[in-house]
């Protein structure tokens, strides 16, 4: 059928689709109209953002996409044609859990069509490897009491070891990650079982939710939680407490609703399950008008997955967070603020980085373009960290400034090296993934020894191994 020919179709369709998208939506179906533009906007549309807006312009772009495969069926947006969108761009053997726009608020289409094709080699390598360490620790919280509550941090926060459940929070959101990610890659049953078996337990008996409630409203009640009350930070900080508890829940739920909501999907743990979920996101504070680096993005990305989740745009979150980008990544590849962060410097840098390239996933997943200065700027201020890694006098220039910080001239507190970095690992691997040409790309590779190494297949900041789908997807 030629150009003209499927033209005159649409036209002819158009009215149809009119009178078949203006019935208001169900609850539950309020979330058809992102994902079809997400899918059209893969499949070559060009729709822009995606906002759930369903106009003209996607109505068009859905007509002329049947017309082109000469199907004759007027097209309706429901879940037949969101699962005739997801074969069309992803092929008959695609897992509809992960494209669809129930939870996936991070990966764009592209990296799963690519995933798809990968063969289960090359995700073993990556996703893949021995999981019974983490598997004891799951089991071993599964046997043990409930813990109710996170209380005792100081400001500093150096004193960790001290406090009670500090660590047994941290090894189950690391071990999920792990768990979580057999699942979302290599479709491992029995470490989804553990993962949704832990999370459930932890559920059923409102696990942290006795821990300190600094918010009201989504705002902080700083009379009632306090830090840095003393100059030394030794002083016990409720908002510590509350924070740290809040991140790690935020971080659990990434890795939950990335894939693991919908094994065995009419199971009663679930339920249990996302409302204990529910109970922390309604304790997070709200995003300030103007995003900032730390807590996810403040607080941006836990309200972007929640507008997902209900059906809700976020571009103009997201639109918000690329315009602090613009601002606060400079011209040199330093960030501002972080990597002028003394002796610390490499450690802020790097956790910006991780903050950045997942956001820039976010924006991509939704449809939101990258300005071509911007991208530019972050090739750069990944090349400031590895140059930064290798010879930590690299860094002297900014981190001589000691905001807020201590310098000592070349000193650097950070791991010696990469693989061992198991959380915020995931940014390495994004960002050889986008930037594949880049001069220090090869040794970044060869600093994470990317032949051997599945250490992407596990991130407790972002709940799953997200880094490890990039890597497995990549052309390397």
């Amino acid at each position: 059928m030629g150009k003209k020919s499927i033209k005159a179709l649409c036209k002819a369709m158009f009215c149809i689709l009119a009178v078949a998208f203006s019935a208001p939506l169900k609850a539950d179906e309020k979330k058809l109209p992102f994902e079809a533009q997400a899918l059209l906007n893969a499949l070559g549309y060009d729709l822009g953002p995606v906002d759930g807006k369903f106009g003209k312009k996607s109505k068009n772009a859905l007509s002329m996409h049947y017309a082109s495969k000469e199907n004759p069926t007027t097209p309706v947006l429901d879940k037949d044609t969101l699962n005739i969108l997801r074969a069309d761009f992803l092929g008959s053997d695609q897992k509809s859990q992960r494209s669809d726009w129930n939870g996936n608020f991070i990966v764009p289409l592209e990296i799963l069509k690519k995933l798809s094709q990968s063969n289960n080699q090359k995700i073993e390598r990556f996703c893949g490897g021995n999981t019974r360490w983490w598997q004891r620790i799951i089991n071993k919280s599964i046997e043990s009491p409930i813990p109710q509550k996170l209380e005792g941090f100081n400001s500093r926060m150096d004193n960790y070891s001290s406090v009670k459940h500090a660590e047994e929070l941290d090894l189950f959101v690391l071990s999920f990650s792990r768990l979580a990610t057999s699942y979302i890659a290599l479709d491992i049953h029995f470490d989804a079982e553990l993962a949704l078996e832990g999370l459930y337990h932890w559920a059923k008996g409102d696990a942290f939710l006795g821990t300190v409630e600094c918010t009201v409203s989504g705002k902080l009640d700083d009379k009632k939680c306090t830090e840095w009350t003393e100059p030394t930070g030794q002083d016990l900080s409720s908002i510590k407490d509350h924070s740290t508890v809040q991140i790690h829940m935020m971080h659990l739920s990434y890795g939950y609703y990335m894939g693991l909501n919908q094994y065995k999907e009419n199971d009663g743990r679930h339920a249990v399950i996302k409302k204990w979920f529910e109970a922390f996101y309604l304790r997070n504070k709200s995003p300030d008008p103007a995003p900032y680096f730390g807590l996810d993005h403040g607080w941006y990305w836990p309200a972007i997955l929640k507008n997902q989740l209900n059906g809700r745009s976020s571009i103009k979150l997201i639109k918000s967070i690329i315009t602090q980008l613009q601002n606060e990544i400079l011209e040199d590849g330093s960030i501002k603020n972080r990597t002028t962060r003394g002796n610390r410097a490499l450690w802020y840098h790097h956790d910006s980085m991780r903050e950045i390239m997942i956001s820039l996933e976010i924006a991509r997943r939704h449809g939101v373009s990258i300005p071509p200065s911007l991208d530019a700027k972050v090739e750069k201020a990944g090349e400031v960290f590895i140059k930064g890694f290798l010879d930590n006098s690299y860094l002297n220039r900014w981190a001589k400034i000691a905001h807020n910080a201590i310098y000592v001239e070349d000193e650097q507190q950070f791991k010696e090296n990469l693989n061992d970095i198991v959380n915020g690992n995931s940014w390495f691997h994004i960002y050889a993934y986008r930037y594949p040409n880049s001069k220090l790309t090869k040794q970044l590779r060869s600093l994470l020894q990317f032949e051997n190494s599945n250490s992407a297949s596990i991130d407790a900041r972002i709940g799953f191994g997200l880094g490890c789908l990039y890597s497995a997807a990549s052309d390397y």
